[in-house]
């Protein structure tokens, strides 16, 4: 199993432990690069050994998103059949998505800041639908102002 987890301190995220005639020393970094990866069990003992106050950090480990809905723009199949493209705001289930902390890092934000109900997603896509309603509406009355 590959190490994928660090031990965070008030310090900083630990390198190592070193041990001289005149005591023990931890040695920690800000920087995640130079940080020791652990496993959640050596983590554990390495924390317990050393009297080391922190938590074991788990960047990868994932948090599930279910029963979950986001509002996307679909284009309508019976539309698409003849020829037009006619979009729509739905609410559409999010399937099996995961947020971890690497992948928030990565990105700047979780997948599930996006994730909401099916009541809130039903509530969200109405309101965008209504506001592009109001667009194609105005762009309308533009259309016919210029022809009269």
């Amino acid at each position: 199993m590959k190490a994928k987890n660090y031990i965070a301190t008030n310090k900083g995220f630990v390198v190592e432990m070193r041990h001289d005639e005149n005591g023990s020393e931890l040695i920690t970094t800000m920087k995640l690069r130079e940080a020791s990866t652990f496993t959640t069990k050596t983590a554990k003992v390495f924390m317990e050994r050393n009297d080391i106050e922190g938590f074991i950090w788990k960047p990868f480990e994932q948090e599930a998103i279910r029963d979950m809905y986001t509002v996307k723009k679909v284009r309508l199949a019976w539309a698409e059949n003849r020829g037009e493209k006619i979009e729509e705001w739905q609410p559409v289930k999010l399937m099996m998505t995961s947020d971890s902390d690497a992948g928030f890092l990565l990105k700047g934000k979780l997948e599930s800041d996006d994730a909401m109900t099916f009541e809130e997603a039903k509530a969200e896509a109405l309101k965008r639908n209504t506001e592009m309603l109001g667009e194609l509406m105005e762009k309308i009355d533009n259309l016919k102002t210029q022809k009269a």
